[in-house]
């Protein structure tokens, strides 16, 4: 099997992360639901920068020889203790290589660090996917959000 790194985000990441979003982006609106999230989440894109640079956000990053191939953006929910993954991506040619496990790991891995409580994330229905990833590290449903689109 092929070495694979999952490490922090830095800023020479952040043209990888754009791109890497971009792609995410792309195929989230092929799910129900994914639309509505893709507005409530709004791209990070320019803040990339940003995002690295803070205590709020934690960014990681993981792929083969220097080359970021997934990454996992996750907001610190500090009044509840909670870290909040709000995107997980890898790149459709390297997913069968455990590269979502080890960025979903090393999120809970650095929550545990901080002393955190719980790892909340989200999952569109019918990403089955990414359901299965989390459920991989141990992450199950504990609350399922029911909707109806009453059009505009």
């Amino acid at each position: 099997s092929m070495d694979y790194f999952v490490r922090l985000a830095h800023r020479d990441d952040i043209e990888a992360l754009r791109l890497l979003e971009s792609e995410a982006r792309t195929q989230l609106t092929q799910f129900r639901g994914g639309k509505r999230l893709a507005n409530e989440l709004p791209l990070v894109d320019q803040q990339w920068s940003e995002r690295i640079g803070s205590t709020e956000w934690l960014v990681i990053v993981g792929g083969f020889d220097g080359t970021p191939l997934g990454y996992l953006c996750a907001k610190m929910v500090t009044a509840q203790d909670v870290l909040l993954i709000e995107q997980v991506f890898v790149t459709a040619e390297a997913r069968q290589l455990g590269l979502g496990d080890g960025l979903v790991n090393a999120a809970i891995e650095s929550c545990r660090q901080r002393g955190m409580t719980a790892v909340d994330a989200f999952a569109l229905p019918g990403d089955r996917e990414t359901k299965n990833l989390f459920e991989r590290s141990g992450l199950t449903a504990r609350l399922l959000i029911v909707s109806k689109n009453l059009g505009s």
